[in-house]
């Protein structure tokens, strides 16, 4: 089964209708025949979808969807109404009341299976964000509707029609309406569209010639990593229910289906930018929760558990291609002394710009993560002995040659660090890089290359500290 549909009516023939539509297109169907069933039948059957008269024996669709903000596990299921009347009035106020769509009576088989299969796709995504939420451990203080609304004033729209007059028309419709920023663009205008900041919504009519193009353009808009988060509402001008349901299949968010109407387009652009500012806050909520996962609170470097999966690919991909690489353990030297002397604060104080300095020193493709209390952990890519020396060394100076200033203490504190580097490369490959190129033979162990780095870091501060070892007693004087 494709999900479960609630449908809801109180002619007993229509739900009969209805369920054979749906049944034929591979969905579960469940009934009800009023508002006061709809609550226990939805509790019962936790629908994908409610496909709801508009008018019911006891009620309308609006007390529908009350009924179904009663239960927070329900709040969000997409409502669609099928009414009698298409009166623009009856199907404004349907829309106003959280309505996602409404669909006049006969209803068309092809519109109505295009518009299900949007909204369960956006139900779907937006249950996917928020399972990500959750498994990340993300937490964002809830926004109340004032701030969406407050967001969704500075939003951005883009009116694309084939006659740049097209847009400029409804630009001057809606700018009575709305408080958004209005761009007008024709079809071809896809540079303009892409620059940044791109559009918070793109508005695109579709036309008897410009349909090709447009839908073209709607699918373009979802693909480009830009614009993918954007909203994209079409208007077929006018009114054509295949051009619609296509619209829809090729990730239109929204579509006008009686073609462009300014009182409709304003209330969906005000409900679909409410939509974007919840999941861009989901999304904000999931990024933060992994970046939580694999960040050091207090340096902002990466941690222990980024750091292990991240060399055991370097290490993969160096016997993937017969390239070495470098693994390096850092621990700053005396820090508790530090910590005795000045205080915990003033230590924190240093961890910080100790890692500011060694973040300054890396490559983009380079790894530090802080691994412990004042431990870190250096990867580097394609690294051999002589590269890994010298950036050692650098690492080394890049602590020692300037004291560090910690606010509340008076004398400027003389920090050093010593390092233990040790080079991954198969020992069957000569010296050569990528001698083992394609032969996929394995490297040493990782868990050996991380002994043999400690090991050469408690070498280097047997020896003294403040200073570099390489494994195989290689040492570098800092």
């Amino acid at each position: 089964m494709q999900g479960t549909i609630l449908v809801i009516d109180g002619i007993s023939t229509n739900r009969i209708m209805l369920k054979v539509q749906l049944t034929a297109a591979c969905y579960g169907v469940e009934q009800a025949d009023c508002v006061a069933d709809v609550l226990e039948a939805a509790r019962h059957c936790r629908p994908d979808l409610v496909l709801t008269a508009m008018t019911l024996p006891d009620g309308t669709a609006a007390d529908v969807k009350d009924a179904l903000r009663q239960d927070e596990l329900l709040a969000d299921v997409p409502v669609i109404a099928i009414t009698q009347s298409n009166a623009p009035e009856r199907r404004l106020n349907a829309l106003s009341a959280g309505i996602d769509d409404v669909l006049p009576q006969p209803v068309d088989d092809v519109i109505l299976q295009a518009r299900i299969r949007s909204l369960l796709r956006a139900r779907s995504a937006n249950e996917e964000l928020h399972m990500q939420r959750d498994a990340s451990h993300g937490f964002v203080l809830p926004l109340s509707d004032r701030a969406g609304h407050e967001e969704a004033k500075g939003a951005t729209v883009a009116l694309v029609a084939q006659d740049p007059k097209t847009a400029q028309a409804w630009a001057k419709q809606l700018e009575d309406y709305v408080p958004y920023e209005l761009r007008c663009h024709d079809l071809d205008d896809i540079k303009l569209m892409m620059s940044a900041p791109v559009a918070d919504v793109f508005v695109i009519e579709l036309n008897e010639i410009s349909a090709g193009p447009g839908l073209r353009l709607l699918a373009d808009l979802r693909a480009r990593a830009a614009t993918r988060q954007s909203v994209v509402i079409a208007v077929p001008n006018p009114a054509d229910p295949m051009i619609s349901a296509e619209a829809l299949d090729r990730g239109a968010h929204d579509v006008l289906q009686a073609g462009f109407d300014v009182d409709e387009l304003a209330l969906r652009l005000t409900t679909q930018l409410q939509y974007k500012s919840r999941n861009d806050r989901l999304r904000d909520s999931v990024r933060n929760g992994l970046r939580a996962a694999v960040q050091d609170p207090m340096t902002g470097l990466y941690n222990r558990r980024y750091a292990k999966p991240f060399l055991d690919r370097t290490a993969k991909r160096a016997a993937e291609t017969g390239d070495s690489f470098a693994l390096m353990l850092a621990d700053l030297d005396h820090f508790k002394q530090i910590n005795d002397e000045y205080g915990h604060p003033a230590g924190d104080a240093v961890l910080v710009e100790a890692a500011r300095r060694l973040q300054a020193q890396m490559r983009p493709v380079d790894l530090v993560a802080r691994v412990g209390g004042e431990e870190f952990m250096i990867v580097l890519p394609g690294a051999d002995e002589i590269s890994a020396g010298i950036a050692a060394v650098e690492l080394c100076n890049a602590i020692n040659s300037e004291p560090f200033q910690v606010p509340g203490v008076n004398t400027p504190i003389q920090v050093t660090i010593s390092i233990g580097a040790v080079i991954g490369r198969d020992p069957n490959c000569g010296n050569e890089p990528g001698a083992c190129r394609g032969q996929d033979r394995g490297t040493t162990s990782v868990s050996e290359l991380i002994s043999n780095a400690d090991r050469a870091l408690y070498d280097a501060k047997n020896a003294g500290r403040n200073q570099v070892t390489l494994s195989k007693n290689t040492t570098a004087a800092a």
